[in-house]
């Protein structure tokens, strides 16, 4: 399943922590057909029961989101929407 995915409307535009993170909370909650309330930005996304195949679904549609490259591993680097969402905030 690949859930939709909310773009940006603004290419030249880097997204902010905030943007970032309620990007991943919405992918996941979606991926994982629950509310988004539930998502809780300190759970590793392996808590969430992503596999090695789901993670690479999602940097690769966060890559595409963004509009950059990606390193596959980021989210093993960055095991957290909230590490994610602060490293990728930070290195636009």
């Amino acid at each position: 399943m690949n859930p939709q995915k909310p773009a940006i409307s603004d290419p030249t535009h880097s997204p902010s922590y905030a943007e970032i993170e309620t990007w991943l909370i919405s992918y996941l909650a979606k991926l994982l057909e629950v509310d988004p309330s539930t998502i809780d930005v300190t759970n590793t996304f392996e808590s969430y029961g992503l596999d090695s195949s789901a993670a690479v679904g999602l940097s690769g549609d966060l890559q595409e989101w963004l509009g950059t490259d990606l390193d596959p591993t980021l989210l093993f680097d960055y095991p957290t929407i909230e590490t994610l969402s602060r490293y990728l905030a930070d290195n636009p």
